[in-house]
């Protein structure tokens, strides 16, 4: 979703909805005499995501191991949101029971918070369904100048990594992508390049001292990202092996999160085999 020139996850965006409506019932309840519990609703909204992080970091163990830092960095993203749903219902319910001047508005707005979060998340969900499509069929190049058919591509699970060389994220995430390109040689994986030219591409491994993928693909046109409505770099699209569209990652990617990702689309094929080579 676009916010002027920003994009954001629908993730991000649930959550804060969720705590805008929270906060504006409880300020509503407290200008009518309710006791507040604004402070309270920030507690259990940094607890919830907390323990939705931790838990998403216990259920990608191994991927983390092999980076711990990025289980605290905010750019990675990996929630499990029952997890963090748990703790803030538990922590209300502890805190009704204790102090019942406060149990209506702090109840009262944590409901609400919950519900448009469980709402948003759920109209997100529901229209990434009704919208995901197959592989288009349009023709893009490769560095060498040589066509490719993107509809050609399916056969296999695919990752299709849309980035750009001015992007920050996008620089920081490629040499994961590329490892995982070495690792998980039941998986394609392209680079698509949005709106530069080879030389360009070219100059950006050379001055990294990066050996390219060896998928890279030129948008120049925009052909693929107006396809699919990509609205900011990176943006991965995650497709079954029939070509079609399971799951979409706005953002930098972890090792985790890309393991995940990798199981909603292709439930079958093992996220990794370290020990296989291509």
């Amino acid at each position: 979703m676009n916010l002027g020139p920003w994009a954001l996850a629908i993730g991000p965006l649930a959550l804060l909805l969720g705590a805008i409506v929270a906060l504006t019932v409880e300020a509503r309840l407290h200008r009518h005499g309710a006791a507040r519990v604004e402070g309270i609703l920030w507690w259990l909204l940094g607890a919830g995501v907390v323990t939705a992080r931790l838990a998403h970091g216990v259920a990608w163990w191994p991927e983390y191991a092999r980076e711990p830092a990025s289980l605290i960095d905010p750019r990675a993203g990996g929630f499990v949101a029952w997890a963090g749903l748990l703790t803030v219902l538990g922590g209300a319910g502890v805190v009704a029971w204790r102090a019942p001047a406060k149990r209506r508005p702090l109840l009262l707005a944590v409901a609400a918070g919950c519900l448009t979060w469980g709402l948003v998340s759920l109209t997100a969900w529901r229209l990434e369904r009704a919208t995901q499509q197959p592989l288009p069929a349009m023709v893009l190049t490769d560095l060498d100048g040589r066509n490719v058919a993107i509809d050609t591509l399916a056969g296999q699970p695919l990752v299709i990594n849309v980035w750009a060389t001015w992007c920050g994220p996008c620089r920081r995430e490629l040499p994961m992508l590329i490892e995982a390109q070495r690792r998980l040689p039941g998986v394609r994986f392209v680079f698509v390049d949005a709106g530069e030219t080879a030389d360009a591409v070219r100059r950006f491994f050379s001055s990294q001292g990066l050996q390219a993928p060896r998928r890279v693909l030129l948008d120049t046109s925009g052909a693929l990202v107006a396809h699919y409505n990509v609205r900011g770099y990176p943006t991965t699209l995650f497709m079954d092996a029939r070509g079609q569209l399971r799951d979409t990652h706005l953002g930098e990617l972890s090792a985790a999160t890309l393991a995940e990702s990798l199981r909603r689309a292709a439930p079958g094929t093992p996220p990794d085999d370290s020990g296989a080579h291509p």
